[in-house]
């Protein structure tokens, strides 16, 4: 068996031998087992259903949290592989979904892309168990729990869907997952201990450094210099689109390569041309927020900079691991002053409704049972707040065993218990400070190693480096620079008052 599944990987993706974890999550997957596959970014995840899909019956359905994602997996398995490959989402226009509903129906694909919203619909869980479902992927599977950095709803209603499927073997794939939403995902996807199967998501090769910076104006100044001297092609990651703009804008001034700005607010086409250009090289950097970056296949990325506070270990990792994933020497910096812990408390704020809002919402569904976007811009909501409401008020509905709300249609829920669904979502805002509490007690460190620290909040120990460790440890940036003058990596001293972080991120 071993032996058939390398000649399987040589054929369909050209690879001599596998990646640590990825013949056993394949075995198990190819044996019926529901699996948890935990490894690093960069650590192959994908090929872990995309070769079961190949030698399973019927079609193997990957749910994925982007579209973008999904799209640009489907291209990569068409134009590279040569795999036949099709997605359903929501940027599909009739004539289009008709036409991809016709192939599946036809059996002309193995793996079928999804969002989880589309999955809820029941017309499309017929048409795939008509199809024949052998195997469900579900990506980026720390979505799915509520103690993770990157929850959605939808991926919480996934065991739903898969039981209206006939119930196929599940693979959960992610990059970063706690102890704590390890647990909550075999839970609620029904995986044996047994069947979880973890690689170390320490990446050796990658030299670690944090730097505090007085103010934006010197942080500026240190970013727009390392930008024009850092080796190879490299990710600058900012929090708002403002800031992606600003810097995007201040280096094309003054500096010397090849940059583009990436960010949610640029339509679909344009996205996917800078990141292609960045793919084939002709861009030497791109600048974005974390909207750049899942599911990119690019090996020889040299260098990440974080020129703000990431929110949590969660993302920050995941955003690193993009770098050096041929083996080869990769950077990772991150800048911070103590402004960024003032932008997520902005960005919090505005992520959940407050309870004026939800009693606002709570009146228009008197009115009308589903709301419209016009009824949500009258109220300053988005339609994702709407959704988070929605999914809190039936589970605290569900949790009260109210007859009448049970009697009520999906989302009118939200009438019986606001007060409880208010005390729900404070809840999952508490969660999101801590995880900035985190990843402030990280930047401060000052005598542990990084490495050590970023594994120990995952539960691991090992932290071994191959050539340089972190700013703690000690490490020369002249190894990653494209001229090779004597690099000082001295620390300023910019000390926070804890009250003063306090201050902000606990409710008053």
């Amino acid at each position: 068996m071993s032996k058939n599944l390398q000649a399987h990987l040589q054929t369909y993706f050209g690879y001599g031998a596998f990646r640590p974890g990825q013949e056993e999550i394949i075995r198990s997957v190819l044996a019926g087992e529901n699996v948890l596959g935990v490894l690093a970014t960069g650590g192959g995840k994908s090929v872990t259903y995309q070769l079961p899909a190949l030698l399973l019956p019927g079609i193997t359905v990957v749910v994925s949290p982007l579209i973008s994602l999904m799209m640009d997996q489907v291209q990569q398995m068409r134009a590279q592989r040569r795999i036949p490959s099709t997605y359903l989402n929501s940027l599909l226009d009739p004539t289009d979904m008709r036409e991809v509903i016709r192939e599946i129906e036809c059996g002309i694909h193995k793996l079928v892309y999804i969002s989880p919203e589309k999955l809820q619909q029941s017309y499309i869980q017929a048409l795939l168990r008509k199809a024949g479902v052998s195997l469900i992927a579900i990506d980026e599977a720390h979505c799915i729990s509520q103690w993770g950095h990157d929850f959605r709803t939808d991926y919480l209603r996934l065991p739903e869907a898969i039981r209206a499927l006939g119930n196929p073997p599940v693979l959960a794939v992610t990059a970063t997952a706690t102890t704590a939403v390890r647990k909550e995902i075999c839970d609620l996807l029904e995986i044996k201990p047994e069947h979880v199967i973890t690689q170390s998501l320490n990446r050796k090769n990658i030299a670690i450094e944090v730097i505090p910076v007085p103010d934006e104006t010197e942080r500026r100044t240190q970013v727009l210099r390392q930008m024009d001297e850092l080796k190879g092609q490299g990710i600058v990651y900012c929090s708002t689109r403002q800031a992606v703009e600003v810097l995007t804008a201040s280096y094309q001034l003054v500096g010397k390569r090849k940059v583009h700005a990436y960010h949610g607010g640029m339509n679909s086409m344009e996205r996917m041309l800078i990141q292609q250009q960045f793919l084939s090289g002709e861009l030497d950097m791109i600048v974005a927020t974390n909207a750049f970056g899942m599911g990119i296949d690019k090996p020889d990325i040299r260098f990440v900079i974080h020129y703000q506070l990431p929110a949590s270990m969660e993302a920050y990792v995941q955003e690193i691991g993009r770098v050096g994933r041929d083996g080869e020497a990769g950077y990772a910096v991150l800048y911070y002053t103590w402004e960024d812990v003032q932008i997520h408390q902005y960005m919090m704020e505005r992520e959940y409704p407050t309870r004026r809002q939800i009693e606002q919402l709570a009146a228009l569904l008197r009115q009308q049972k589903t709301p419209t976007p016009e009824m949500l811009a009258s109220i300053e909501m988005t339609q994702e707040m709407a959704d988070l409401l929605l999914f809190y008020a039936e589970r605290v509905s569900a949790s009260y065993r109210d007859e009448a709300a049970a009697t009520l249609e999906p989302g009118m829920e939200l009438l019986h218990h606001p007060d409880q669904v208010y005390e729900e979502l404070e809840k999952r805002k508490l969660l999101k400070q801590q995880k900035l509490m985190e990843m402030i007690r990280f930047v401060q460190e000052r005598e542990n190693c990084l490495r050590k620290s970023i594994n120990g909040y995952f539960g691991e120990t090992e932290h071994e480096s191959t050539l340089q460790c972190c700013s703690v440890c000690g490490i020369s940036r002249t190894l990653y620079k494209e001229s090779s003058p004597t690099a000082s990596v001295g620390r300023k001293e910019v000390n926070w008052d804890l009250r003063q972080i306090l201050s902000v991120l606990l409710p008053k």
